[in-house]
C-alpha cells in the first residue's frame, strides 16, 4: 500500500449518517521529504457530500498504533519524533454547504539546528461536528453527541536514518483457528519504512514448501503491526520458515522459525 492510511476513520461514539456528512477528499497520508531549516506547505481538501450545511473543526495531534490494534492520539508534540511544533494550519474551523468543498492549508518548517534527522509525523484532525454540539458550545449546555474524525497523517523525512526492526512473539495460532504464523514487527529505528514481508517454508528435508508475501503500509519508529502468514494447505508435520523483512535499504531483516502442523 503505497498510500497509507491506517487512518481513515476514527469512531468515537455510533454515529448517524447525518453527523458523519464532512469527510476528507484528498490523501489521508501526506509525506514529503525535507531538510534542516526549510519549509513546505500542503493543502487538505474537504467536502460535504450531505443535504445540510455542517461544520468541521480542525485540531493536531501526535499518532502511534501498536500490533495489539491500539491507535493512540496523543497531545500534539508529546511524542519523541513529533512534528507537530513544526505544523501550522488554518482554518481552525469551517462550515461547508451541502455540495461545497474546501481547504484546509498547511505549512511544516523543519527546525535548523540540533540533531534533526529520520521520520517526524503528527496528524491533522478533520472532525464533524454535530448542529446540537455547535449549539450547545454556544449556549454553555453540554450534551452528549456522536463525533467522527478524519486523520491526515503528516510525515516528514529529514535525510537518512538508521532503518531496523524487530520481529516479536512468533506463535503458531492454536486449535479452531486457520493455520497461520504469526507476529509482531515494531520499528525500532529511526525512519518510518513500508515493509516488504516474504516467509520462505522448507520441509525437514530441506526441500521448498512455499512461499508468502506481503505488502505493508508506513510503520514509523515506536509502532508496531500484526502479521499472520497463511498456513493452509500444508501437510502435516514439521517445517523450516525464515521469515524476512525489507525495509527499502540495503539491510534484510529476518529470523528463522521450525513450526508444527
Amino acid at each position: 500500500m503505497k498510500r497509507l492510511v491506517f487512518l481513515a476513520l476514527a469512531a468515537l461514539a455510533a454515529a448517524s449518517e447525518s453527523a458523519a456528512q464532512i469527510s476528507v477528499v484528498s490523501s489521508t497520508v501526506e509525506e514529503r521529504q525535507a531538510a534542516p531549516g526549510a519549509s513546505y506547505s500542503g493543502t487538505v481538501r474537504v467536502r460535504n457530500a450531505g443535504g445540510d450545511a455542517r461544520t468541521a473543526r480542525v485540531s493536531a495531534a501526535d499518532y502511534r498504533f501498536l500490533a495489539d490494534g491500539r491507535t493512540f492520539y496523543d497531545a500534539p508534540g508529546s511524542t519523541p519524533r513529533s512534528n507537530a511544533p513544526w505544523v501550522r494550519f488554518s482554518p481552525s474551523q469551517l462550515t461547508l454547504a451541502p455540495g461545497e468543498e474546501a481547504t484546509v492549508a498547511y505549512t511544516v518548517t523543519v527546525p535548523a539546528g540540533g540533531d534533526v534527522r529520520g521520520s517526524y509525523w503528527s496528524v491533522l484532525l478533520v472532525e464533524t461536528m454535530d448542529p446540537a454540539s455547535v449549539s450547545a458550545a454556544r449556549t454553555g449546555r453540554l450534551g452528549l453527541t456522536p463525533v467522527i474524525r478524519y486523520a491526515v497523517q503528516l510525515a516528514t523525512h529529514v535525510g537518512e536514518a538508521e532503518r531496523r526492526v524487530a520481529l516479536q512473539g512468533a506463535r503458531v495460532t492454536g486449535p479452531g483457528r486457520a493455520p497461520a504464523l504469526e507476529m509482531d514487527i515494531m520499528n525500532t529505528g529511526e525512519q518510518a519504512d513500508r515493509l516488504e514481508l516474504r516467509m520462505d517454508l522448507f520441509r525437514a528435508d530441506g526441500a521448498p514448501a512455499g512461499q508468502r508475501s506481503s505488502t505493508r503500509g508506513l510503520v514509523y519508529p515506536g509502532s508496531s503491526i500484526h502479521q499472520a502468514f497463511d498456513l493452509r494447505g500444508l501437510a502435516p508435520g514439521t517445517y523450516r520458515a525464515m521469515v524476512t523483512v525489507d525495509t527499502g535499504s540495503d539491510d534484510v531483516f529476518g529470523a528463522e522459525y521450525t513450526i508444527r502442523i
